[in-house]
C-alpha cells in the first residue's frame, strides 16, 4: 500500500465517526448562542455584547 491509500484508507475508516462529532460541536456551539440570546432577552434594558452586559440608551 502506498501512502495515499493508507490515508484514503483511514478517511474511509474514520469519516463518518468524524462527521458525527463535528456536527455535533456545531449543533452544541448554535445552542449556546441561542441560550445566551434567550437569557438576554429576559433582562430588559441590558444589552449582552461579547459577553458584557451595557445598559442600553435613551432612544429619542
Amino acid at each position: 500500500m502506498t501512502s495515499v491509500g493508507v490515508i484514503v484508507y483511514l478517511v474511509l475508516l474514520f469519516g463518518p465517526g468524524l462527521s458525527s462529532v463535528l456536527k455535533s460541536i456545531a449543533f452544541r456551539i448554535r445552542a449556546a448562542g441561542k441560550a445566551e440570546l434567550v437569557r438576554a432577552g429576559r433582562e430588559p434594558g441590558i444589552r449582552t455584547c461579547h459577553g458584557r452586559k451595557v445598559k442600553q440608551g435613551r432612544h429619542g
